[in-house]
Formats: structure tokens, C-alpha cells, sequence
């Protein structure tokens, strides 16, 4: 794309900016971005993905909405070690309070303004069959239809998760580990896309929104630029997948990359040449 862009350089105004956003799929790289200001003097941010709710190559969503906010983060319970048959009433078991944890974080009440989700992906704990476990690690994540819901939903497993720990004699520390926002792409992007993929004449069927139904902290990218008066937009590029995203067999088509470039500088072009709205 800055190869595409470079050949018109002469007829662009403004500022261009190509971000590699490290940390996606931990939903950790942009936040620490933004924090550092790489998108404050940006008028108009385009962001997109393959695959997923576009399954044809040929297929364009021009804007993807439903945003599910989530936090991602990580329980270390810590117990005490002890003989399981000679003395076990010396140990105390960071795998009881995690398991405990783990059922109780299932019984969350769910929100009236709209969905939550929360996933414990990962239980670790012991050393061994005959020893009281006295370590136990969980990975978690909340998710939910508003940042307002998401926060909720991990206020109240903190919440249950230092209850098990209590219920238990044992110490629990929480980490934070990543997480994004609600979001949701604006009109005018969404409508520069759909201009732009007719003129261009090599998308086969032209969507114009469908909600995202995961995350992707893209959003706080485009939290920061409305926030200060820009307008942001994500798109979704048809492709054919070999098996489901996350799926170890994931693989793509490599055509809708070239698709992708053409879409994404000519939207940049046309913004270009009118040059910048502030």
C-alpha cells in the first residue's frame, strides 16, 4: 500500500499514516499507542479485517459494528504445598479456590442493557497427584456489548474470585493482561467505502454493515480519533478460510490482499486530495 500510495504522493495533501498495530490478537498493542499519541492528529482512520463475517472472496462489508468490549487477565492463586496422605491438613489447595472460582465466575448475573460473555481458556495448578496443590493459575476474559457491561461482568468475577480464595485460606493476585472497547464505525466511512468499492468495480457483493460479535482494540484507535473530532471506520474483506479463525488448519486466500491494497488506497487517495476537514 505505501508502494501504491508513493506513485501519487505528488496529489496527496495532509498526513498518512500506516499503523502496524503489534498485539492484536492480546488486544494489547493498541491501547499503549494511543497512550503515546500516534493517532491524536488524525482526521480520518480506516481500519479492516478478513475472513470471519466475509467468507467469498469478492465479498465487502463497508462497516463493521458491535463492538464487544473485554478484558483479558490473570488469577494466581497461592496456597500451601503439603503430604496429600501423611499431612493434609497442612496444606491448603490453590486448585479447590481455583475450581471453586471457576464454577462460580458461571453463575454471573447478566446484564439488562445488553450481552456479557466471560471464558475461563486456562486452568493450571499442581506438581503432583500426592502433593496438596499449593499454586493454581486461571486465564479469564469478560466481554460485553458496552465497555459499561464488560466492566461490570469483570468487577463482579473479581469479585467471586477473591471470595474462592478467601472460602479457601489461600492468596490470589490479579493482572491485567489486555483488553479493548465498544466500538462502532461512523456513517461517512462507511459510505466512502461503499463509493469507493462500486467506483473500483472488483467486489462482487457489497454489504453495507453487519455487527463484529468479538473484539478488537482497534478500538480504542477509533475511540481516540472521535474523541477528538475525526471519524473512524472498519471494514471486513471476503475471503475463503481453510478452517475457522483460531483454528490451528486457519489459512486464507492471498487474492483478497490485493483487493485489499486497491480498496485502501484509493479510500486514502480520495481522501487525499480533498485534503484534511480541521
Amino acid at each position: 500500500m505505501a508502494k501504491v500510495l508513493s506513485t501519487v504522493q505528488g496529489e496527496l495533501s495532509g498526513i498518512i499514516k500506516l499503523i502496524f498495530q503489534p498485539g492484536e490478537e492480546g488486544v494489547r498493542g493498541a491501547a499503549s499507542m494511543v497512550s503515546k499519541g500516534i493517532v491524536d492528529d488524525v482526521d480520518y482512520l480506516i481500519g479492516g479485517h478478513l475472513g470471519f463475517k466475509a467468507d467469498k472472496i469478492g465479498d465487502l462489508i463497508c462497516g463493521i459494528g458491535g463492538f464487544l468490549a473485554t478484558s483479558k487477565f490473570d488469577a494466581v492463586f497461592s496456597g500451601l504445598a503439603a503430604h496429600a496422605g501423611a499431612r493434609p491438613e497442612e496444606g491448603k489447595s490453590a486448585l479447590l479456590a481455583a475450581a471453586a472460582a471457576t464454577l462460580a465466575l458461571q453463575g454471573i448475573y447478566r446484564h439488562s442493557s445488553g450481552a456479557s460473555r466471560i471464558n475461563i481458556g486456562v486452568l493450571e495448578a499442581g506438581t503432583g497427584r500426592n502433593v496438596v496443590p499449593d499454586t493454581a493459575l486461571m486465564k479469564i476474559e469478560t466481554r460485553g456489548a458496552t465497555s459499561e457491561i464488560d466492566a461490570f461482568i469483570k468487577k463482579e468475577a473479581v469479585r467471586m474470585i477473591r471470595g474462592s480464595a478467601a472460602m479457601y485460606d489461600v492468596e490470589v493476585s490479579i493482572q491485567d493482561m489486555g483488553g479493548a472497547m465498544s466500538g462502532e464505525s461512523d456513517p461517512e466511512i462507511v459510505s466512502l467505502t461503499k463509493e469507493t468499492a462500486q467506483e473500483l468495480g472488483i467486489f462482487d457483493n457489497i454489504m453495507d454493515s453487519k455487527v463484529l460479535g468479538g473484539s478488537e482494540d482497534f478500538s480504542y484507535f477509533m475511540d481516540r480519533v472521535k474523541k477528538r473530532g475525526g471519524k473512524a471506520g472498519y471494514l471486513m474483506l471476503g475471503s475463503h478460510i481453510a478452517a475457522g479463525h483460531h483454528d490451528a488448519c486457519f489459512d486464507f486466500d492471498e487474492g483478497v490482499l490485493s483487493k485489499g491494497v486497491a480498496l485502501f488506497s484509493f479510500m486514502v487517495y480520495r481522501l487525499g486530495k480533498q485534503g484534511s476537514s480541521r
